[in-house]
Formats: structure tokens, C-alpha cells, sequence
């Protein structure tokens, strides 16, 4: 067989060549020879040059999981620095459930070794890089479950547990008892909570913020201002109930208990003696009326920075008022910057 050397080629031959004569600077001759090595390693594989075609135009590469949800659009790429800030600006916010579910459908994962298999299955293919155990009992009903996390990074550990934890409280009426963290690792102990019962502990762990951002988007140009002017005089202010200041305003000394009982939902005199502590140091603490209250086992340490004697005075009557309200007698010893309120019937 005689091999003529000298090359025909059209348009659309030359358009194939493309990539390889750009290749190779514009040498026509150069990409040709590439062209015969593929089409030697073709052949090769697949037996002839027709069988080569065929099988290489009908092959498709096989995508991961991760690729195909990103292909599908339900899935986005988003760097690294990007998604650890997103988790740490809204820690302490609980994902809303519809989105919740987008990620742990509750009809396709019905048992605890389920969850366990798909958290594990997603912290893979989302490069979080952190490994879920789950340990319980029960499969179906679990009325104790150890959640465990081991991941070198703790913000990712964290957001996983957040996964973990609210799925379970959602879909098996459980709750968290005991929280263990280490250096690697986070373990949580769940046990079960009656149905009708609110998952205190896990909302108090991962969604303590949940009613403070809400409060703060429905009145976004309050909030911002009276942070403004806090910061501005560097807290040195303080917030009284409306109703105390009325009574200031009329020269009379303020009892009112109002702001007690629209937080506890309950009159002042209901509320457990010492519930009424606990809510006495967080709202006199809050509007900065005082410094510091300590609660002791039948007294109270009331820190100030008052000055005037009558002042100081008045405000340790305010306090016996709001504790006989409470039902419970004080008697009271003060000095220029500390108030001790005594329980009358523990009196040595």
C-alpha cells in the first residue's frame, strides 16, 4: 500500500484541530501528531475507530453528590471564610423549621441509625469534616440519646450539633440534658420531654437570640438608636418602667410591680419567692438601676452607686415595698454604696 503524505483538510477539520493547534503556537503539524496519539490510544482501548467515537460521545462523566446538587440548583458554592462567618453571626438564632427540613426531611429519616447514616453522609459532602455518633436504645422511640461530635473545627461542631439536636427535639419529643465539650469533641445527652412541653434547654442552647433578633427587626430604628445613645454615654443611665417614673413625676415613691408581673404573667404576690429574686437581679441589673444584686441564702446584697443619703434610702424602701408585695418581710441595714436586706424570719 502506497501512503501519500501530502494532507487534505477542510474548514471543519481544521475547527476540531483547534485546541490543539493553539497548542502548539499555530504548528498545524505538531497538532496532527497529537491528533494520532489520542487516536492510537483510542483505538486501543476500544477496538476500532468507529467503536472509539461512539463509546467516547456517549460517555458522561459521573458526578459526585455534592456536584449533582449544585448542577440541580439546589445546592450553592460558597467559600469557606464566607460560610464561617455566616455561622458565627447567627449563632444562637435556630434555623425556622421549613428550612430545617430542606436539610433532615423527617419523612425519609425515621430512626435514629437514619440520622445518624444522612448527618454523616452531608458533613461529608459539605467539607465540614466532622463525625456524628448517635447511641440510644430505642431505634424508633429513643427516650435517652448521646449525641457525640468529634471535628477539629468548633464552629462546624456546633452547627452539626444544632442539626443533630433540633431534629431530634422536633421529630422525637427529646431534649438536652447534659452538654460535654472538649477540645475535638461536643457530646450531648438528650432525654425525653413530654410532648405538650417546650424543649427549654435546647432552645436555651442554640436559640437564645431567637426572640432578641425578632424583637429587634420589628422596631430596627428603636433598638439602633437606644444602643446609640448607651454607648454614647457609656451606659451610665438608667431605664425605669413607665409607670414608676408617672409616680416620680407626681413626687410619689414608686411600688409598682407592673413590669414584674408583665414578665412573669402572674401577680407579684404569685410569684415564687425566689423566681421574684431571680426576676428582681435581672431586671434591676438590666435598666442599671443598681450594680449588682447577690442573691445569699436569706438575704440580698444590693451594690449602688448612689451618693445621696435620702436617695440611697429610698431606694432601700423601694425594694422592702417590692418584697412585701412579694409577701415576704425584710429588714434592711445601708452604707454609701452597699444595701443588705435581711429575710425578717431568718433573723438570728
Amino acid at each position: 500500500m502506497v501512503v501519500r503524505k501530502n494532507i487534505s483538510l477542510e474548514p471543519t477539520h481544521l475547527k476540531k484541530l483547534a485546541q490543539l493547534i493553539t497548542k502548539h503556537n499555530g504548528n498545524l503539524s505538531a497538532a496532527i501528531r497529537d491528533a494520532i496519539d489520542i487516536t492510537e490510544a483510542s483505538i486501543r482501548r476500544y477496538g476500532s475507530v468507529e467503536e472509539a467515537i461512539s463509546k467516547i460521545a456517549s460517555e458522561r462523566k459521573e458526578l459526585t453528590g455534592r456536584e449533582e446538587s449544585i448542577e440541580s440548583g439546589k445546592n450553592v458554592l460558597i467559600g469557606r471564610p464566607i460560610f464561617l462567618w455566616m455561622l458565627k453571626s447567627t449563632k444562637g438564632i435556630p434555623l425556622e423549621k421549613e428550612i430545617f427540613e430542606e436539610v433532615l426531611d423527617p419523612l425519609k429519616i425515621i430512626t435514629i441509625s437514619e440520622l445518624d447514616k444522612r448527618i454523616n453522609e452531608i458533613s461529608c459532602e459539605s467539607g465540614w469534616n466532622c463525625k456524628v455518633s448517635l447511641f440510644c436504645m430505642d431505634d424508633i422511640n429513643p427516650t435517652t440519646t448521646t449525641v457525640t461530635i468529634a471535628g477539629d473545627n468548633e464552629i462546624y461542631r456546633d452547627f452539626v450539633a444544632h442539626l443533630v439536636v433540633m431534629f431530634l427535639v422536633n421529630n422525637k419529643s427529646l431534649d438536652i440534658d447534659v452538654v460535654h465539650k472538649r477540645a475535638t469533641t461536643i457530646r450531648l445527652d438528650l432525654k425525653y420531654r413530654e410532648k405538650e412541653t417546650q424543649p427549654v434547654a435546647a432552645m436555651k442552647y442554640f436559640g437564645y437570640l431567637k426572640d432578641t433578633v425578632k424583637e429587634f427587626k420589628s422596631r430596627e430604628e428603636f433598638w439602633k438608636n437606644l444602643i446609640e445613645i448607651y454607648s454614647s454615654v457609656n451606659y451610665n443611665i438608667v431605664s425605669i418602667y413607665k409607670g414608676n417614673y408617672e409616680e416620680l413625676l407626681a413626687c410619689n415613691s414608686p411600688v409598682d410591680a407592673g413590669i414584674f408581673e408583665s414578665i412573669s404573667k402572674k401577680h407579684i404576690a404569685s410569684i415564687p419567692h425566689q423566681d421574684f429574686l431571680e426576676l428582681l437581679k435581672k431586671t434591676e441589673e438590666s435598666m442599671l438601676i443598681v450594680d449588682k444584686i447577690e442573691i445569699q441564702e436569706n438575704s440580698l446584697n444590693i451594690y449602688h452607686n448612689y451618693k445621696n443619703e435620702k436617695a440611697i434610702k429610698n431606694i432601700k424602701d423601694y425594694y422592702l415595698s417590692l418584697l412585701k408585695a412579694n409577701g415576704h418581710e425584710y429588714e434592711a441595714k445601708y452604707s454609701t454604696s452597699l444595701i443588705v436586706l435581711n429575710h425578717a424570719c431568718c433573723k438570728s
